[in-house]
């Protein structure tokens, strides 16, 4: 009886060897490479753009309601209705209307506080100069931002909470810029100082924002100028 030659290279199978048959099929599926799903490209910067079309609307007509009306008058729906979106919208943006206008209000803060530093800040070195800027800047603020300067600190403020915080913020800056100058008079305490001119500041320029007419505008400039060089100079320049 002739043996069959096994090819070259190959061994015959033993008895407890294992034999795996696999289908034409399963070899198919085998051979198939995986495919990675294709990301879809979505239109973000639109997306955003409208996004910050619909806060700016809300925004505006805010700061319009509640220079007209007042905030307690105002309620989240006239804003939203004002700007010309959906009453769920105005909550997209915005917590509650305290939040627009704590919104409003630093961001004018800030507005002033760059306002000063361009200002004074070239002008550190000559007091009275300084000084004037100073008041020059705070007066057109009052003058620009009125409405918004009367609801934060004027007469039983709607939201005193918000004055105060903007207060705050102005006080911690003219300390800076006190013990940075160390011009003070001997004695003067840099934190008491601050508070007190920044407080003088706030008071004044609120109280000739709510009713102009009640003292010319060169006489509020030259006092608050005045006021500030005798009280931490403690006297003229």
């Amino acid at each position: 009886m002739t043996r069959r030659r096994q090819p070259a290279g190959r061994r015959p199978l033993d008895r407890g060897d294992e034999l795996t048959v696999v289908s034409a099929a399963d070899m198919a599926v085998s051979r198939t490479r995986k495919r990675t799903p294709r990301r879809v490209r979505t239109n973000g910067g639109a997306a955003e753009r409208a996004r910050a079309s619909t806060r700016a609307r809300l925004r505006a007509s805010g700061q319009k309601l509640l220079a007209e009306r007042g905030l307690h008058a105002v309620t989240s729906h006239d804003i939203a209705d004002a700007a010309g979106v959906a009453a769920g919208t105005f909550y997209l943006h915005f917590r509650d209307k305290e939040e627009l206008f704590r919104e409003l209000v630093f961001e004018a803060v800030a507005e002033l506080e760059q306002r000063l530093e361009t200002a004074v800040h070239p002008l550190r070195e000559r007091a009275e100069a300084a000084a004037r800027a100073r008041a020059e800047v705070l007066l057109a603020f009052a003058e620009q931002h009125g409405e918004l300067v009367r609801l934060a600190f004027g007469r039983g403020a709607e939201a005193a909470s918000v004055g105060a915080d903007a207060l705050d913020q102005l006080v911690a800056r003219f300390e800076r810029e006190l013990v940075a100058q160390r011009k003070m008079r001997a004695g003067l305490h840099p934190a008491v100082t601050a508070q007190a001119i920044v407080g003088m500041w706030a008071r004044v320029v609120t109280w000739w924002a709510e009713a102009p007419g009640r003292a010319p505008r060169a006489a509020v400039l030259q006092t608050l100028v005045d006021l500030q060089l005798s009280g931490i100079r403690g006297g003229p320049a």
